[in-house]
């Protein structure tokens, strides 16, 4: 589905090879223009203690990789809905980058888009790029503006 809907790559992974560390969110604060202007994203999304415990809730994922946030959020989402419809009750997307649902997150009250809106992998603390290698995959780093470079997403199963 992910495929058909526009990732260059999706595969089932088990939950247990998401790699999560503390200095992960450290790349948000110290490099990201979106660091605390969405609920999405640090100080506000989860901290990396968090994702762990919230990972070993669960057993498989999906990984997918597409050319672009935006899609990858959209993928997340629409992966996850069908996965609860399907029966897995606890299925959760994970997106990249900054949530940009809105275009100004309203930081002080609810998400106005609670059903859509999900933290990027790195808000949270997943280091992406060792959570890839861990599957087989590999996720060159874009050395030049402009270069165009994979964006990760992950929807939890159970």
């Amino acid at each position: 589905m992910a495929r058909e809907a526009g990732a260059f790559e999706a595969r089932v992974i088990e939950a247990a090879t998401v790699a999560v560390a503390p200095w992960v969110r450290w790349k948000c604060q110290y490099g990201c223009p979106g660091y605390g202007q969405s609920l999405c994203c640090p100080p506000h999304s989860p901290r990396p203690e968090e994702t762990a415990a919230v990972l070993r809730c669960y057993r498989h994922g999906v990984l997918l990789l597409a050319e672009q946030s935006w899609l990858v959020r959209y993928l997340v989402g629409q992966l996850e809905q069908a996965a609860f419809k399907a029966g897995f009750y606890k299925a959760f997307g994970l997106g990249a980058g900054p949530c940009g649902l809105c275009e100004k997150c309203t930081l002080t009250g609810p998400c106005r888009r609670p059903a859509e809106a999900r933290p990027a992998m790195e808000a949270c603390g997943i280091d992406v790029f060792q959570t890839v290698r861990n599957n087989g995959l590999e996720l060159p780093v874009a050395r030049e503006p402009g270069q165009p470079c994979a964006r990760v997403g992950l929807v939890l199963v159970e």
